[in-house]
């Protein structure tokens, strides 16, 4: 009977609990009500998912600004489940994806159940531009938001319905980055919002891994007068990818579904629903990427940062030790003898480099590097994410005075891909661990759960990403990780192999090849041929 009673007055002080928990918050949206969460960490949370914020995306409101959301009714929006994930541009978009819609633009907080004016990370999912949502379960803020942040995730317009590359639209002189506009409008939102959730509006760090840290990059340097963000994350950031020819892959889209090709290409193919232009997308395997519009896109990072073209805040940086195998592995000329094929491919993206040059500082066969392979992967990696975080090391902390953590993760583990430890410490390999979402590791091939050590690595990294979150000037504060300093080679925090503190890295030998990619990197991203390649 007493066991009874107690099992029975727990159960009520709960319920009592849960109901005297502010669950249902106004907003700008309109209330909303969500959820306390006590299983997924050791501290209760409370969970507003898929809000919107912003209008549904089709029809009339395609290829148009993001539009806030105006409630359509005096009712209570239920904001316990994740809404829809954004049209993908890909057949098989990933986690999180099975349910699209072009009323996608959801936002999701998590917050401890006791949260006031705690700091705020905005996270930006990846996927190339065109997959991914905020849905994913790898990338579930839970475990950030138990060390006492609020975290929030969002969707954004991808492929084609973020960045059309339309003739109509540039010759009105209007940006297409409507994924950069999206995100600026979770930014608004969130600013405008997050204080009824226990955020601090003030204290918002915008971050991401892959394009979302690019999101973040292009960002930085778009709203850098007034970014609303106190701190910045960038997890492999990619360069800049080459865009074909303005109004190439769009018109292909519309000559398949009978609409104009030129004037009036746009209105036509509004009238379309999202189903069939995604089939159509899908089916003639056209491509679309952020625009360099000179609107909200510009070419030349390097140059824009130092010029002060950015938002002056903190930043966190860096790469995996081998973010170029996964990118490699289905391309057919890193498999040749030697890398001549390759460096004039798709898949680099890097035209007019110099084979010679390449040759010196990749050699094939060597020590580090065996095969084409292997250099194959180390190209792609310095061209398109080692030199980027080296870059903005050097300029924000010598050109800006702003306070820069680099780090590089360099875990290696045969249960992370199915492909073993041969492809390293590959793409992507470190979102888990920054997450802290180690269980998920389980569920993909080789389906070989989480080491005791892995899930002390991915704790230091908890930690160290929400110490920057709470305060980035003060940055991760974990043990061994010093400031990013160009001159002190020591300063390049290398993540993974310790569980319990970063250890000095070498970031002259790291860096080394950036020497040559920075004679290129100013020229990019450059148009395709009419051809579609880069040996045509």
């Amino acid at each position: 009977m007493l066991t009874l009673f107690l099992a029975l007055f727990g159960t009520a002080t709960i319920a009592l609990a849960t109901q005297q928990l502010p669950l249902t918050v106004k907003t700008t949206s309109g209330p909303v009500h969500g959820f306390l969460d006590f299983n997924t960490t050791s501290l209760p949370l409370k969970k507003w998912l898929g809000i919107p914020y912003a209008e549904d995306t089709s029809g009339h409101n395609r290829w148009r600004p993001p539009v806030n959301y105006k409630p359509k009714s005096a009712g209570v929006f239920n904001a316990t489940i994740y809404g829809p994930a954004c049209l993908q541009g890909r057949a098989d978009g990933g986690n999180g994806t099975s349910i699209q819609s072009e009323d996608c633009l959801r936002i999701n907080i998590i917050a401890p159940s006791n949260a006031t004016n705690l700091p705020v990370y905005l996270y930006s999912h990846g996927g190339g531009f065109d997959s991914g949502a905020s849905s994913d379960p790898k990338i579930d803020g839970s475990y950030l938001a138990a060390k006492g942040i609020v975290f929030a995730s969002y969707n954004y317009r991808l492929s084609l319905f973020g960045f059309p590359h339309a003739a109509e639209i540039a010759e009105a002189g209007e940006t297409q980055n409507f994924g950069l506009l999206d995100t600026r409008a979770a930014v608004e939102w969130l600013y405008n919002n997050v204080k009824q959730f226990g955020g601090d509006p003030k204290k918002i760090t915008l971050g991401g891994e892959s394009v979302g840290a690019e999101m973040t990059n292009l960002y930085m340097s778009a709203y850098h007068s007034k970014p609303l963000i106190r701190g910045a994350v960038m997890q492999s950031g990619d360069t800049l990818q080459p865009m074909w020819q303005l109004n190439d892959q769009i018109s292909k889209i519309a000559g398949n579904m009978g609409c104009p090709t030129q004037k009036g290409l746009l209105d036509c193919l509004r009238k379309k629903s999202g189903d069939e232009l995604r089939q159509v997308l899908l089916s003639t395997g056209t491509q679309f990427q952020p625009v360099t519009d000179n609107v909200t896109v510009w070419k030349d990072i390097v140059r824009q940062t130092k010029a002060g073209f950015t938002a002056k805040i903190p930043l966190l940086v860096g790469t995996n030790k081998d973010e170029g195998t996964l990118i490699v592995e289905g391309e057919p000329t890193a498999y040749l003898p030697d890398i001549a094929q390759y460096t004039v491919s798709n898949n680099l993206n890097f035209p007019f480099a110099n084979l010679s040059a390449l040759q010196a500082n990749y050699p094939v066969p060597s020590q580090d590097f065996p095969s084409a392979y292997n250099a194959s992967a180390a190209i792609w990696r310095d061209a398109h994410m080692l030199c980027l975080a080296s870059n903005l090391g050097l300029h924000r902390s010598d050109a800006l005075r702003l306070p820069v953590w680099r780090y590089r993760f360099d875990h290696v583990a045969s249960n992370l891909n199915s492909r073993g430890t041969r492809i390293g410490a590959f793409h992507g390999s470190d979102i888990r661990f920054v997450m802290g979402t180690w269980k998920t590791i389980v569920l993909s091939q080789p389906f070989v759960a989480a080491t005791e050590d892995q899930v002390k690595i991915s704790d230091l990294m908890v930690t160290a990403w929400t110490n920057f979150i709470k305060d980035p000037r003060l940055g991760p504060r974990i043990p061994g990780w010093q400031v990013y300093n160009p001159q002190d080679t020591s300063t390049l925090a290398i993540l993974g192999t310790s569980t319990e503190s970063a250890l000095p890295g070498d970031h002259f030998s790291a860096d080394k090849s950036c020497a040559y990619w920075n004679t290129l990197l100013p020229y990019f991203p450059q148009t395709f041929p009419k051809c579609g390649t880069w040996t045509c």
